[in-house]
């Protein structure tokens, strides 16, 4: 909504527009990201797992860029400086190039869609991949692991391909090679039980394991809070030939007694839409996004009702 907001306002006083980008992310308040991902659960753990092999499409300058599927979108990270006492980092989030026509700005030399995280997640997030922890294929000794229990170190061996008996010295050496000798991935496996003798939850995959794993560690405790950060800049350039950038950045944080910003800003929106409907201020039948001014434009203005602010800058050059 944000953006059409913008990209209209752009096509009626003339303009074209030249480039979107858009970062959000659901994160941990800084005060509560404490553990090597810098993460915490307010979504689908197995989809933020899944999220981080899946490949991704965008533009940039003209070009189609594309990041294959199996882990290089970890490696695709660039660091986000928009804000910068928060530590972010960015990767680009599915096939970008789709939003083109929907937004009407077939003029953008650059359209990407973004996810954001706090720097390290990257980095702990490639261990896991490069040690074939986020694998979707069945596993057979996992679904029978409630006669036979087995351990985070068996996975990893036969991940490895340890033979029976290993000293666990040597285990961590051979994880160590794994994680491409790095000392951060190794104490992140650590950190999370995933050196040793901790049982494996009863999965059908050891993705689907680890997801259970994760969340167990990484749920919010009371009083804890999460946030959402966003960050659009559009890049419009005016017909005098100069070239506007439109910053338009939220952040949301939540209320330890209340909602999460993640419930926030996920719920309000569609309560909205819903009032709107039932109030017969949304005519249009079937499945409606919005898109279009007559619906973004009373939710925008209702969403700041219930506190969340949106801020916006502009930068000019020539």
């Amino acid at each position: 909504m944000l953006a059409m907001e913008c990209i209209d306002q752009a096509k009626t006083d003339g303009c074209a527009v030249e480039s979107y980008s858009s970062f959000c992310g659901g994160l941990p308040a800084p005060e509560c990201s404490d553990n090597p991902l810098r993460y915490k659960f307010s979504w689908s753990p197995y989809g933020v797992l899944l999220n981080s092999i899946s490949p991704a499409v965008f533009l940039r300058d003209n070009q189609v860029v594309s990041v294959p599927a199996g882990g290089s979108l970890m490696d695709s990270t660039t660091d986000m400086d928009f804000f910068p006492g928060f530590n972010l980092e960015g990767f680009p989030n599915r096939d970008s190039t789709k939003y083109s026509k929907p937004y009407g700005i077939q003029t953008a030399h650059t359209l990407i869609r973004g996810t954001l995280r706090f720097k390290g997640f990257s980095r702990a997030m490639s261990g896991f991949i490069q040690l074939g922890l986020i694998n979707t294929e069945p596993s057979p000794s996992l679904q029978n692991s409630l006669s036979s229990p087995v351990s985070w170190k068996d996975v990893l061996c036969q991940q490895l391909g340890l033979m029976a008996p290993v000293s666990q010295e040597g285990f961590e050496a051979a994880v160590f090679e794994r994680v491409g000798r790095d000392q951060f991935r190794m104490d992140t496996l650590k950190w999370f039980g995933l050196l040793g003798e901790d049982p494996v939850p009863h999965a059908d995959s050891t993705l689907s394991a680890l997801a259970k794993h994760l969340e167990s560690r990484l749920s919010f405790g009371k009083r804890e809070r999460d946030m959402i950060v966003m960050r659009n800049d559009v890049g419009i350039r005016h017909s005098t030939g100069e070239l506007e950038t439109k910053h338009i950045s939220l952040v949301v944080y939540g209320d330890p007694n209340g909602f999460s910003a993640m419930a926030k800003t996920v719920g309000y929106p569609a309560a909205i839409a819903a009032r709107m409907i039932l109030d017969g201020e949304i005519q249009t039948k079937g499945l409606v996004v919005p898109m279009t001014k007559d619906v973004y434009g009373p939710a925008l203005a209702r969403l700041k009702d219930e506190g969340l602010n949106i801020m916006m800058k502009s930068t000019l050059q020539d």
